[in-house]
C-alpha cells in the first residue's frame, strides 16, 4: 500500500525531467543570426501580414553596410546586430516626395529598420519584428 505514493512520485519526477530536457533542446536549437546570414539582397513582400508591391529592398554587405530602397527613397547606414536583433545605425536617405500610400510604407520600413527589431530567418524569408510593425523580406 505504501508503494503507490512512491510510484506516483517516481513517475512525476521522470516526466518533469523529460519536460526540462525537451525545453533545453528547444533553446539550443534556436538559431543565432550572424552577419553572413544577412549578406543578401532582400525584397520586402509584406508589412503586418499585408502583401505589398513596392520597390522596397534591403542589401547587406560583408562590412555591415546596409543599403536599399524604403519605397521611393534610397537609404544607407551601418547594420548593428545584438542577440538576434538588428537596427541600422546612422541611417540616412534621399528625400524625394512620395505618394501618400508609398510614404506610409516608407515610414513603417524606416521606423522598423532604425530601431531594434527581432530577426527570424526561415525558408529564404527574413522577418523583422519591431515595436510597431513586422516586415517580411524574401531573397531577391
Amino acid at each position: 500500500m505504501k508503494l503507490a505514493p512512491l510510484v506516483i512520485l517516481s513517475l512525476s519526477t521522470l516526466l518533469f525531467a523529460c519536460s526540462n530536457e525537451s525545453n533545453t533542446n528547444t533553446e539550443s536549437v534556436m538559431q543565432t543570426i550572424e552577419l553572413q546570414d544577412l549578406q543578401k539582397e532582400w525584397q520586402l513582400v509584406s508589412i503586418d501580414n499585408n502583401n505589398i508591391d513596392t520597390k522596397s529592398s534591403l542589401t547587406v554587405d560583408a562590412q555591415a553596410k546596409a543599403t536599399g530602397n524604403l519605397a521611393c527613397n534610397h537609404f544607407f547606414g551601418t547594420l548593428a546586430l545584438q542577440e538576434n536583433k538588428l537596427r541600422i545605425e546612422k541611417m540616412g536617405s534621399t528625400r524625394k516626395m512620395c505618394a501618400p500610400e508609398v510614404n506610409n510604407v516608407e515610414m513603417s520600413v524606416s521606423s522598423t529598420l532604425s530601431n531594434w527589431s527581432e530577426i527570424h530567418i526561415s525558408d529564404q524569408k527574413l522577418t523583422l519584428t519591431g515595436e510597431e510593425h513586422t516586415l517580411v523580406y524574401r531573397i531577391k
